[in-house]
């Protein structure tokens, strides 16, 4: 009789539950723009598409709860059992904004329980996401911890991709009327597929040579340093990453510089693009250092976003290159940071300081990003737009400096 081992698989089904639970929550970027009209039908422009992206943003605000309640409990209670309770807790209320009324069927309630769901959402991603990260890079071998947590990125963007996919498929198959009044919400019910992956994900409890108790303060404090320098590091990728999907694509459909659909395309095969770089340059960092990866990365970025702000050309071809250039040079940023990141924390609070550093980033830099960008691309002088990437690179870059490479070593 076959008897399926979770626990042999548990890095296939961690890496898979993660992809699906990116593509959930990564679905409000591309449907953004519709979704707004849905829930937020204000005449004025500026007022709705403030709203929008708060309401976006509120997922990233939130997760540091998530990696303060999913972070401790990797820690003692295992990896996997923070992975399965965060997947169950994406899949529900992606399923809820699938199904809630819009404005006009219940007013001042839609935005509301929009909200909630998606703050529900980050809480989850605060927990899952870099669980599964710390699961796969300790479950590598020593030379293969680069490439092994290059999968936890590279899945984020599968997930992303099949996002954009679900649109550029719905465009396909109704019309321009029918998506934005209930076609958009297929795509959200789908989310009934991840409920699975958080029964399947074994929930052993992990075995400790010592068990060790450490408040989230006293582990702060311990390793301040480490905590400091990952937060300024990921500020980057939540900065460039949100420029890139969820401001861009926003940006260039209302204003009327790409359609709907080549927006979507762009931002999908930036996609591909940092799937595939993604993998090949985290296994490049087992054989070299993380370090130079990086930094290449950080330097790339920086360079793909002054173009795209400075060199607004209405042409699609144009805008395809310089996303595909924006996904090379991020992609090569994210292919080893999962095991930078890992390696610099010991077995005991790398959950919890992983989740932390990451949750705190993306919550201040990732969330304000949206926001930001929208309010410093109405400003008539171009050159204030690039002012988020250019900060926020030169503390990564310094971040860098200070910690230590521990590509090869053992984990602690």
């Amino acid at each position: 009789m076959f008897k399926f081992d979770a626990e042999k698989y548990s890095p296939v089904l961690g890496a898979v539950g993660n992809v699906l639970t990116w593509y959930n929550f990564a679905l409000f970027m591309p449907f953004l723009h519709i979704i707004s009209k849905s829930f937020f039908p204000l005449e004025n422009e500026i007022y709705r598409e403030v709203l929008s992206f708060l309401a976006l943003s509120v997922g990233l605000f939130i997760r540091p709860l998530g990696a303060a309640i999913f972070g401790p409990i990797g820690d003692k209670f295992g990896r996997q059992k923070a992975i399965s309770l965060s997947i169950l807790l994406m899949a529900v209320p992606t399923l809820c904004i699938g199904l809630l009324p819009d404005y006009n069927q219940i007013g001042i309630w839609a935005p509301i329980l929009l909200v909630l769901c998606r703050a529900l959402q980050g809480v989850s991603m605060g927990g899952e996401y870099t669980a599964a990260m710390v699961h796969l890079v300790e479950k590598a071998p020593v030379h293969r911890r680069g490439f092994y947590g290059s999968w936890s990125d590279a899945g984020s963007q599968v997930g992303v991709l099949m996002g954009c996919g679900a649109l550029v498929w719905l465009d396909s198959c109704f019309s321009q009327e029918e998506v934005y009044s209930f076609a958009w919400r297929i795509p959200f019910l789908c989310a009934v597929v991840l409920i699975p992956f958080a029964f399947f994900t074994p929930n052993k409890q992990e075995t400790k040579k010592k068990k060790e108790k450490e408040s989230l303060v006293k582990m702060l404090l311990d390793h301040k340093k480490e905590v400091g320098c990952t937060i300024s590091v990921t500020a980057f990728s939540a900065v460039a990453f949100y420029t890139l999907l969820t401001f861009f694509p926003y940006f260039l459909v209302s204003k009327e510089i790409l359609t709907l659909r080549e927006a979507t395309l762009c931002s999908t095969w930036a996609n591909i693009t940092i799937i595939f770089v993604i993998l090949g340059a985290g296994y490049l960092s087992d054989y070299f250092s993380r370090k130079p990866f990086l930094i290449i990365g950080i330097v790339g970025v920086t360079i793909a976003a002054y173009v795209m702000f400075l060199l607004q050309i209405k042409d699609f071809c144009y805008w395809m290159a310089l996303h595909v250039a924006y996904g090379f040079f991020i992609s090569v940023y994210y292919s080893c940071r999962a095991a930078f990141f890992a390696e610099a924390f010991p077995a005991k609070v790398r959950c919890t300081a992983v989740s932390l550093s990451l949750s705190i980033a993306q919550a201040i830099f990732g969330g304000l990003t949206p926001v930001v960008m929208s309010y410093l691309t109405s400003c008539s002088l171009k050159i204030v737009s690039v002012i988020p990437i250019t900060f926020v690179a030169i503390i990564a870059i310094y971040a860098l400096t200070l910690l230590k490479d521990r590509t090869g070593e053992k984990l602690v």
